[in-house]
């Protein structure tokens, strides 16, 4: 039913994440009774202690409920519940990439909206933005924040409250991600490609072609996505 994994570093979050994902797969029906502390402990092969943590991040989370004496349940709203990314949702490599998937659906639609609806000060707070990638490409750390505040200014240019809220829920799990992928490749030739990238995307925006902005965006963070592949089938091949 679980699936065995090597120790993380936080086991509650592994063992609440596969909880999770059968959940919201239908693995486990809406009212369903969850296995027993101790049928879970012996699943993951760790104390009883680790699986009481896991079942109350659930439960924090509006997944499960408990019944005294009686064990854990699927929440009846569980998979109907709002929108969200967690922190247990970046626990690999591959989870990573699924929410670079993600941003390549929602991006490449908010730069198209951008190149059609941003404002001269807009373009000159995204050009603001733009300059402040290009002077942090030796410093991988400070490259980190201004890359997201350089993405969040192309959405802010796109005039739409949506977009603009949805990437500002995501902003942790971009920094996550960002942060992850900058790191491998310091010193190598893809941050140099990351500054074209980033330029045609600003190109795109100030001649107001909104085909081209989406097409930028799109490959900019494709590229992205290409590299966590690979990072992927390294981490496969240990």
């Amino acid at each position: 039913m679980f699936t065995s994994f090597e120790r993380p570093d936080n086991l509650p979050d592994a063992i609440a994440q596969q909880i999770r994902l059968k959940i919201l797969a239908g693995d486990f029906e809406q009212g369903a009774k969850l296995p027993t502390e101790y049928e879970l402990s012996e699943i993951f092969k760790v104390s009883r202690n680790v699986v009481r943590e896991a079942i109350a991040r659930l439960k924090l989370n509006g997944l499960i409920e408990t019944r005294r004496g009686i064990g854990s349940f699927v929440s009846q709203n569980a998979r109907a519940r709002r929108f969200e990314v967690l922190a247990e949702d970046l626990l690999d490599i591959g989870q990573l990439r699924q929410i670079y998937q993600l941003r390549i659906e929602i991006e490449s639609g908010a730069a198209a909206l951008a190149a059609e609806n941003r404002t001269e000060t807009q373009l000159l707070a995204l050009e603001d933005a733009l300059v402040r990638a290009d002077e942090s490409k030796g410093d991988w750390e400070r490259g980190v924040e201004v890359a997201i505040k350089f993405h969040l200014a192309v959405t802010q240019c796109s005039n739409n409250f949506y977009f603009i809220r949805l990437m500002e829920h995501l902003s942790y799990v971009i920094h996550k991600a960002v942060r992850t992928l900058r790191y491998s490749s310091t010193g190598t030739e893809r941050i140099g490609r990351v500054e074209y990238e980033h330029h045609a995307v600003v190109d795109a925006i100030r001649l107001q072609d909104a085909e081209q902005a989406r097409q930028a965006m799109r490959m900019h963070l494709s590229n992205g996505m290409a590299r966590y592949s690979c990072m992927q089938e390294n981490t496969k091949n240990k």
